[in-house]
């Protein structure tokens, strides 16, 4: 594949405490995580991962965009889903999924194909990122990439109880890193519970949020069960949020 530069694929590695008739008793627990950096995508490798990756009604679906932002946005969406796909299921043809919308227009996997049963996908993209995470469907995960303009960050924060802005400014972060940090967690666990933006942001309000190795770790008061995961950056902040008693093995994992 020409473009290198442009693709980052990684595998999770999750573990959990096993126990009888538990979910990790019974079913291995990865996920594949693939990142495109659109500064660096050229078109010619765009247009081949398209023929290579995207099938013909996916091909039709993007066709039928009339405006080239939302256009573009759709497109290396999926195609960051499909690069998951198909390095978590080696040696099936991507091109057999499909990634269609549910009800709440929710990236979902379909496909005829048994290799791609069971799988789950998460997808975001920013202006500089678009990036999708393959997972098994009975462990939820969901992640974001964003970074808040100046003005959207004024807006972000202005929104927070007191005892949110105290958390944060506790973290020594300037105003564009704190929205960043806020609005990804509250982004990827919206995703993770298929809510999205469509329900009141105070629910998705944090219990703690401490730095952990360089890594900001956020609880949520009213889903204990997750926990989400965030690396700042640059261009953007990645968040990650995923069941609260999975560990994440972080030794190979890699965010700029």
């Amino acid at each position: 594949m020409t473009n290198p530069d442009a693709i980052s694929i990684q595998s999770l590695v999750l573990t959990r405490n096993k126990a009888p008739g538990s979910f990790a008793s019974d079913t291995p627990l990865r996920a594949t995580l693939a990142i495109i950096d659109l500064d660096c995508l050229i078109p010619a490798t765009c247009n081949n991962l398209v023929a290579s990756l995207l099938n013909k009604t996916e091909i039709t679906r993007i066709n039928k965009f009339t405006h080239a932002k939302r256009q573009q946005s759709f497109t290396f969406g999926r195609l960051a889903a499909k690069l998951a796909l198909s390095h978590h299921c080696p040696g099936h043809n991507p091109r057999h999924a499909q990634v269609d919308n549910g009800v709440f227009d929710q990236p979902v996997i379909t496909s005829a194909s048994t290799a791609f049963n069971d799988l789950g996908v998460s997808i975001t993209h920013s202006g500089h990122y678009a990036a999708a995470l393959v997972f098994h469907r009975a462990h939820p995960m969901g992640i974001d990439i964003d970074l808040p303009t100046t003005d959207d960050a004024n807006l972000i924060l202005a929104d927070l109880k007191p005892a949110i802005t105290k958390m944060l400014a506790g973290l020594h972060l300037g105003t564009q890193a704190r929205a960043g940090l806020i609005w990804v967690a509250r982004e990827s666990i919206g995703k993770t519970l298929t809510t999205g933006m469509m329900t009141p942001l105070a629910i998705y309000a944090p219990s703690s949020i401490e730095m952990q190795d360089g890594i900001f770790v956020v609880q949520y008061e009213n889903f204990a069960q997750y926990r989400t995961l965030i690396w700042p950056g640059i261009k953007g902040w990645f968040g990650l949020t995923l069941p609260r008693e999975t560990a994440l093995s972080l030794s190979d994992f890699r965010w700029t």
